[in-house]
C-alpha cells in the first residue's frame, strides 16, 4: 500500500470544521489505497519533531492540508511550504491541497516551484497562486463541503443560534446579541470557548485541556444559553434546528451550506468566507460588518434562503464533490506516476 503523511493536520484545535475536512482527506486516501502513516498537527514545529520526520522519510506521498493558514504571509504558513526543499522529502511527490492563499511574500514562489500539485480552495487564491508561478492553478470550494449536502432529520428550524469568531470582538459583539431572542443560543464550533494548543509540550497541553473544560462549564452555568457539542454530528444537529444562523467562522458558513441553514456571516481575518460565497454564485449580501449585524436582524428581514440561492448552493455542492473526487484522483496519480518512474 501507498504511505502518506500529512501536514497541518487541523484536529488538535478540536473545531468540529476541522474534524470534518481531516476526516474527509484520511477517508479519501484510503479509498484510493493510500495510507496515512504520519501526522503533523497545526502549528508544530515538524522540522524538529523527529517522530514526524522519520515518517517523512518511508512515505511516497506528502500532503499538506492548507486550509486558512496561508497568508498575509504568516510564519506559520512558510514553515508548511519548506516541505518542499526538506532533505527528508528527498524526490516524492507533494500535494497541496484545501488552501486559501492571499497577500503573500513573492518569495514564497521558490516552494510553490517544487510543489507537485496545487489546490486551493477558492478561485482568488487559485488566480494568485497562478499569477505568482505561471502555471494554472486549479480549486475545490474547502473540503468540509466534498460530501455535498447534508440531509435534513426534519426538524423544525424555529431557533436563532449564534456563533463564535476567531476574533475576540468580533465574538463578544455576536455573543451579546443572544439578548435578542429569549431562546437564542450561543453555538461555538469548537468542543469549548477556547481553542486547543496542541503543539505545546505535554504537562502544558493537559493543563490547556482542563481550563477548557471548566471554562465551558462555568460559562455555561453562570449564563445558561451556550449549546456545546462534542462532534460533528451534534453540531450538524444543532445547526438543523436554525432558522437562522450568525457566525463569524468560516467553517461554519460550509455547514450551513450544507445543511441548508440561513445564515448571516462576519467576515474573519481573511477573504474566505467572501470568496467561497462568489464561488457559489450568491454575492456577498449575507456577509454582514459586525456593527450592522444588530440592526439585519431587528429589521425585519426574511432571511430563508430564496429559490434562486437554494438552486445556486444545491448546484455547488454537487460541484465539491465532483471536484473532491477529481482531486484525489488526481493525488493518488502522482504516486503512481512517480512508482512507474522509478
Amino acid at each position: 500500500m501507498v504511505k502518506a503523511v500529512i501536514l497541518n493536520d487541523t484536529r488538535g484545535d478540536n473545531h468540529f470544521g476541522c474534524f470534518r475536512v481531516m476526516r474527509i482527506i484520511e477517508e479519501n486516501l484510503v479509498r484510493r489505497g493510500i495510507a496515512v502513516i504520519g501526522r503533523s498537527l497545526v502549528r508544530n514545529d515538524w522540522e524538529r519533531d523527529r517522530g514526524f520526520l522519520a515518517r517523512l522519510s518511508e512515505a511516497d506521498l506528502v500532503v499538506v492540508n492548507g486550509e486558512g493558514t496561508l497568508h498575509h504571509g504568516h510564519r506559520q504558513g512558510e514553515r508548511l511550504l519548506r516541505i518542499a526543499e526538506h532533505p527528508a522529502r528527498g524526490q516524492k511527490p507533494v500535494a497541496l491541497i484545501n488552501a486559501i492563499y492571499q497577500e503573500n511574500p513573492e518569495s514564497w514562489k521558490k516552494h510553490l516551484d517544487r510543489i507537485d500539485l496545487i489546490s486551493t480552495r477558492d478561485s482568488q487564491s487559485a488566480t494568485e497562486i497562478s499569477r505568482l508561478t505561471g502555471h494554472k492553478c486549479g480549486f475545490v470550494p474547502d473540503l468540509s463541503l466534498a460530501e455535498g449536502a447534508i440531509a435534513s432529520p426534519g426538524i423544525p428550524r424555529t431557533r436563532l443560534l449564534i456563533g463564535d469568531s476567531v476574533e475576540t470582538k468580533t465574538r463578544l459583539a455576536l455573543r451579546a446579541l443572544t439578548d435578542l431572542d429569549p431562546d437564542a443560543k450561543f453555538l461555538p464550533i469548537l468542543k469549548g470557548l477556547k481553542p486547543s494548543k496542541p503543539h505545546h509540550p505535554t504537562p502544558f497541553r493537559q493543563l490547556r485541556e482542563s481550563y477548557i473544560w471548566l471554562n465551558a462549564r462555568y460559562s455555561q452555568w453562570r449564563h445558561g444559553n451556550i449549546e456545546f457539542n462534542r462532534d460533528e454530528a451534534g453540531f450538524i444537529r444543532s445547526l438543523t434546528s436554525a432558522r437562522l444562523h450568525v457566525t463569524g467562522r468560516f467553517h461554519a458558513v460550509c455547514f450551513c451550506l450544507a445543511t441548508g441553514t440561513p445564515f448571516l456571516a462576519v467576515e474573519s481575518n481573511s477573504w474566505k468566507m467572501g470568496a467561497l460565497l462568489e464561488d457559489f454564485g450568491l454575492g456577498n449580501n449575507r456577509i454582514v460588518p459586525v456593527g450592522q449585524i444588530r440592526a439585519r436582524l431587528t429589521s425585519g428581514e426574511d432571511f430563508a434562503f430564496t429559490a434562486e440561492e437554494k438552486v445556486r448552493i444545491a448546484a455547488g455542492l454537487e460541484r465539491c464533490k465532483q471536484g473532491a473526487a477529481d482531486l484525489f484522483d488526481r493525488i493518488a496519480a502522482l504516486v503512481h506516476a512517480e512508482r512507474r518512474v522509478a
